[in-house]
């Protein structure tokens, strides 16, 4: 029994569609044919014909009544048929394939898995010469070896040789040729024991049925059995199933790429969501794994062998791969936040991202916070650009996702808004990390009114008329003459009986469009508000009044301005303006 390894086939041949479904010679003896060139069958029947009246050739023939070939092969022409015996066709079904009845081989499958036994003209086996490669009607090519007399196409053991008939020649297989163009990708990995590994991390992660139907389009970069022991992935059930679906779904593109389509620096999209870069410099890379064997094409799309396990690179991989941000991960995921750092888009980003130990610091506080607060705080250490260490410079300011700033300093070490930068230029696919040592807080108005707990009456007035947003980010500043809870009960009345417009006009009145701290104030000074009012200062030693209002606590300083707190609401008169 000969038995043809489809991987050493493509790495040391370069063919990219034959393997066999091998038998014993004594299983596929041909028993109903003609036996000599007189025999009047032969000369007067059709290929079909010939087949028909065989009973070695029952498989063969149902597989042409599925194609519906019949026709084709009972009707004037000249073919030349490799045609393997019902053994052959037991063999392959039986085999370890996924194949174990015609209904697992599609339509298009079947059409092309005949049509690569047959090679157009009539080809006796006086002009078959060893090494030679003979085209097929499905276009591809086989391959003649005449080794001591014994004479195999394609791999398959020739056991009688030309049978004419009236429309061609047939020759007699052991085998059956199966060209990767008649499978889908999930058969042809699992025909191929090289492929083991890969199949069976598909099988765990619930993914092999995808690559099964034959009307999908896929470009799959499989990594060998060696490629998953060179990464140390010897025991798939220790990973996490989510986590080998992501690793495995990085493997594979949507589309069909053939390596002709590959070009330098190109960004493949995959299944992840991730992308691989592709290099030809030194060969083929894809995602850093060299391409070992290219463009086995298949039904539902094309296998590239790589010679490595890629694995994906992005932000959240980088901080899971680290195993000191368990902290920020859970926090990303609670938020909702892992998807826009785990996938490969056209956004780049910055993370100064912080490690458990700083997450530690403020156990106390996380459980205080709401999940937007939390998502806010995650915001605040994200900018929206790839900025590396030789990017900082003293004194910048870096704007967030959360719509505030980040000062640097490079004195005495970089450090964020006072945070020392403790890592820098963690590189990932789709940005950067740079590792502080304490959670960022952010600092505007309003964060600075949440954290006090004295507004809370203050922060609804400002959501129900949406002006968070202008006091939640760092872009102007303000001074804001803020009224406590206390202040707003006073005149809780009044505040129910107002519209949001008259609502949006009484909280415009306690905030000036530039930042003044309570010595920056003088007697009698006016200053106007948002609300197109004006507001009318009084020193009196060190106390301050604003519109008789006495400040209570003044220059409570926020990164977007200052809160001067008043114990009473100012109500803009009708002639305030």
């Amino acid at each position: 029994m000969r038995t043809i390894n489809l991987f050493k086939i493509l790495l040391l041949l370069g063919l990219f569609g034959l393997f066999t479904a091998c038998s014993d010679d004594d299983d596929n003896n041909v028993t109903n044919l003609p036996a000599d060139d007189d025999d009047p069958v032969a000369e007067v029947g059709t290929i079909a014909g010939i087949a028909t009246s065989s009973e070695d050739f029952t498989s063969l023939v149902t597989a042409l009544q599925a194609a519906n070939l019949v026709e084709t092969f009972d009707s004037p022409g000249d073919y030349t048929v490799f045609a393997p015996t019902d053994g052959a066709f037991a063999n392959l079904l039986s085999a370890n394939n996924g194949i174990s009845s015609f209904d697992d081989i599609s339509a298009e499958g079947l059409d092309v898995l005949l049509k690569h036994h047959v090679v157009a003209g009539r080809v006796f086996s006086s002009d078959l010469s060893d090494g030679q490669m003979v085209e097929t009607l499905a276009g591809t090519m086989l391959e003649v070896d005449i080794t001591d007399g014994v004479v195999t196409v394609g791999g398959a053991q020739v056991s009688a040789v030309d049978i004419e008939a009236s429309n061609g020649v047939i020759h007699v297989l052991s085998d059956v040729m199966v060209t990767t163009k008649a499978l889908t990708i999930a058969q042809v990995a699992i025909s191929n024991p090289d492929f083991s590994t890969l199949v069976a991390a598909l099988s765990q992660a619930d993914l092999v049925a995808p690559f099964t139907d034959s009307d999908g389009e896929f470009t799959v970069f499989a990594p060998t059995n060696a490629a998953f022991e060179a990464a140390g992935i010897t025991d798939l059930s220790a990973i996490d199933n989510m986590d080998l679906a992501r690793i495995l779904k990085h493997h594979v593109v949507g589309t069909v790429a053939l390596s002709s389509s590959l070009s330098e620096g190109q960004m493949i999209p995959t299944l992840a969501n991730t992308k691989l870069p592709v290099s030809l410099a030194n060969g083929v890379t894809v995602g850093g794994g060299n391409v070992v064997a290219a463009d086995i094409e298949t039904v539902n799309g094309v296998i590239h062998v790589v010679g490595t396990v890629l694995l994906p690179n992005t932000i959240v991989d980088v901080a899971r791969d680290a195993g000191s941000f368990t902290s920020l991960l859970g926090a990303l995921s609670d938020t909702e936040l892992t998807d826009l750092f785990n996938f490969d888009g056209d956004e780049a980003y910055t993370v100064f991202a912080p490690n458990d130990a700083a997450f530690a610091a403020i156990s106390d506080v996380l459980p205080t916070l709401t999940t937007e607060e939390i998502a806010r705080i995650l915001a605040h250490h994200v900018v929206p650009s790839k900025i590396m260490e030789g990017d900082l410079s003293e004194g910048a300011m870096v704007t967030t996702l959360a719509g505030t700033k980040l000062t640097v300093s490079l004195m005495g070490g970089a450090t964020i808004n006072g945070v020392d930068i403790v890592a820098t230029d963690v590189e990932a696919s789709n940005g950067v990390i740079h590792v502080i040592d304490e959670v960022l807080l952010p600092n505007t108005i309003v964060d600075v009114a949440k954290a006090n707990g004295s507004f809370t009456t203050l922060l609804g007035a400002l959501d129900a008329t949406d002006l968070t947003s202008t006091f939640n980010m760092d872009g102007g500043e303000y001074t804001v003459f803020a009224p406590t809870d206390d202040a707003f009960a006073k005149i809780a009345d009044t505040v129910e009986g107002l519209s949001t417009e008259e609502l949006a006009n009484v909280l415009a009145h306690h905030v000036v469009a530039t930042k003044a701290l309570s010595t920056d104030l003088s007697d009698g000074q006016m200053i106007e508000t948002l609300a197109g009012t004006m507001l009318t200062v009084t020193v009196m030693g060190e106390s301050v009044y604003i519109d008789g209002v006495m400040v209570q606590i003044a220059n409570v300083e926020a990164s977007n301005g200052v809160i001067h707190v008043l114990g009473d609401v100012l109500i803009p008169s009708s002639n305030s303006n």
